[in-house]
C-alpha cells in the first residue's frame, strides 16, 4: 500500500499521538530514565494499560453516534457538562504554557537566543494561531501526520546508534534510588499525569473524529478504533525509546535536568545527538523541535474546539447563524488562550520544571473524573447494548476505574493529610 495511501486512512488517532508525544514523552519519559534508569519502566506501561480503555471511548462514540463527549457529557448531566467547561477553563492556559515554552526553549536552542524566551513563546503562539485560523482541522491534520513519520523514524533511529554504542543497560554504576521519597512519588505522578496524555483529551478526539464527517454507525466506529489504536501503539512505542534513551546516555552519569529552559533544552537535544555522534545535533534539534511544536498545534486546537461546540450546545435552537457564531468563539477562545498561556510563560521561564510538574499533577488527580465519565458516557442510551464494554472488556474498564481513583486518592492524602 502506498504511504499516501496509508496517510489518508489515517486521521485523528495521529493527530491524538500528536497531543501526546511531546511533553509526556520527550520531557518527563527522558526524565524517568536519566534519574530512574529503568526503575519507572512499569510506571509507563501501567499508564498506558489503565487509560486505554478510556481514551479509546473517545473515537468509539463519535463514531457510532456522530456525536462527540461533550455531548455525552450533556446526556449524562448538565452538571457534568459543566464541570467539564469549568475544569477546561481552569486548566487550559497551564497546559498550553507547559507545551508551548518547551517549544520556546527548543527554538531558541535550534535557532539561537536572538530572542528572549517568553519573545520566542509569543512567535510560536503567533504562527499555531495563524494557521489554525487559515487551515482549520485539514491542514493540521496533514502537517501532523508528516511531524509524527519523521519523529518516529529519527527516534528509532537514535535508539538504535544509542544501544549500538552503550549497550541495552547503562554502563555507569545506579546511584541509590528511593521509589518512596517525597521527591521521587512527585515525579511519579507528574509521569503518570500525562502518560500518554491527560485522559480529558479523549472529548477532541471525539470532535477531531466527527469533524472528518463520516456517517456514524459500526464501519465508522471501527475505522476509529483502528487509526486511534495504530496512534495509541505508537506513543507506547516511542515512550519506551524516551525513556531508554534517557537510561543510557544520563543515568548514573551525575547529570540531571536544568530548570532553566534554554539549558534544559539543550540537554535534551544533548541526549540524541550523544547517541548519534556530533553530525547529528542539527537533525535532532530539528526533530525534538518539530515532536513539540505538532504537540502545541494539536492543545491550541483542542480548547476552542471545546468552546466552539459548547457554544452551539448551549444555544436552545440551533441555526446557520449559530454556526458562524461558534466559528467566531473558536477565533476568540484560541486569542485568549494563547494570550494568557504567554502571559504564564514569562512567570515560569526560570524553572520549566516547576511549570511542568504542576500541569501533570492535575491531570494525574482527575483523571477518575473524567475516565467515569467516559463510562458513563459509553454505556449511556444512545449506544447501543451489544456495542457497549461487555464481559472481559467491562470488567477490565472497571478495574482500570478502581486503578486511577485509588492512585488519585492515595496521593491526595499523601500530599495534605499524611
Amino acid at each position: 500500500m502506498k504511504l499516501t495511501k496509508i496517510f489518508t486512512l489515517l486521521g485523528p488517532g495521529i493527530v491524538w499521538a500528536a497531543t501526546s508525544i511531546g511533553v509526556s514523552h520527550i520531557v518527563q519519559a527522558t526524565r524517568a530514565g536519566a534519574d530512574f534508569g529503568f526503575a519507572l519502566l512499569g510506571f509507563i506501561v501501567l499508564a498506558h494499560v489503565i487509560k486505554y480503555p478510556f481514551f479509546l471511548f473517545g473515537p468509539r462514540y463519535a463514531g457510532l453516534t456522530g456525536k462527540s463527549l461533550l455531548d455525552g457529557y450533556k446526556n449524562v448531566g448538565s452538571w457534568a457538562f459543566y464541570l467539564f467547561l469549568t475544569l477546561t477553563f481552569l486548566t487550559m492556559f497551564f497546559v498550553q504554557s507547559g507545551v508551548t515554552i518547551v517549544t520556546a526553549a527548543l527554538a531558541m536552542n535550534l535557532f539561537g537566543d536572538v530572542m528572549s524566551l517568553s519573545q520566542w513563546a509569543a512567535l510560536v503562539l503567533t504562527i499555531v494561531c495563524a494557521v489554525l485560523i487559515i487551515g482549520h482541522y485539514k491542514l493540521l491534520n496533514t502537517l501532523l501526520k508528516w511531524m509524527m513519520l519523521v519523529l518516529v523514524v529519527c527516534s528509532l533511529i537514535a535508539w538504535f546508534a544509542a544501544v549500538g554504542k552503550l549497550g541495552f543497560t547503562p554502563s555507569a554504576q545506579a546511584p541509590e534510588i528511593s521509589l518512596t521519597s517525597a521527591a521521587s512519588i512527585a515525579f511519579i505522578v507528574a509521569l503518570i499525569g500525562w502518560m500518554p496524555t491527560a485522559i480529558e483529551i479523549s472529548v477532541w478526539h471525539s470532535l477531531w473524529t466527527i469533524s472528518r464527517g463520516n456517517k456514524p454507525g459500526k464501519e465508522t466506529a471501527k475505522n476509529a478504533t483502528i487509526d486511534f489504536n495504530i496512534g495509541y501503539l505508537t506513543s507506547f512505542v516511542l515512550a519506551i525509546i524516551f525513556v531508554w534513551l534517557g537510561a543510557l546516555l544520563m543515568f548514573g552519569q551525575g547529570d540531571g535536568f536544568a530548570k532553566g529552559a534554554a539549558a534544559f533544552a539543550g540537554q535534551l537535544v544533548g541526549i540524541y545527538s550523544n547517541a548519534l555522534g556530533d553530525w547529528s545535533w542539527l537533525l535532532m534539534a530539528v526533530v525534538t523541535f518539530v515532536a513539540l511544536f505538532s504537540t502545541t498545534f494539536a492543545v491550541a486546537d483542542g480548547f476552542p474546539q471545546v468552546w466552539k461546540r459548547a457554544s452551539v450546545m448551549i444555544a436552545k435552537n440551533p441555526t446557520a447563524e449559530t454556526d458562524k457564531r461558534a466559528n467566531k468563539v473558536y477565533i476568540i477562545s484560541l486569542a485568549i488562550l494563547a494570550i494568557g498561556s504567554w502571559w504564564i510563560i514569562s512567570d515560569f521561564a526560570a524553572d520549566i520544571k516547576a511549570l511542568l510538574d504542576f500541569v501533570t499533577t492535575v491531570s494525574f488527580v482527575s483523571a477518575p473524573i473524567y475516565a467515569w465519565l467516559n463510562y458513563k458516557v459509553i454505556m449511556g442510551a444512545d449506544v447501543e447494548d451489544e456495542l457497549k464494554p461487555q464481559g472481559w472488556f467491562k470488567v477490565y474498564t472497571l478495574s482500570c476505574l478502581v486503578v486511577l481513583t485509588v492512585f488519585s486518592m492515595f496521593f491526595l492524602w499523601w500530599k495534605f493529610l499524611s
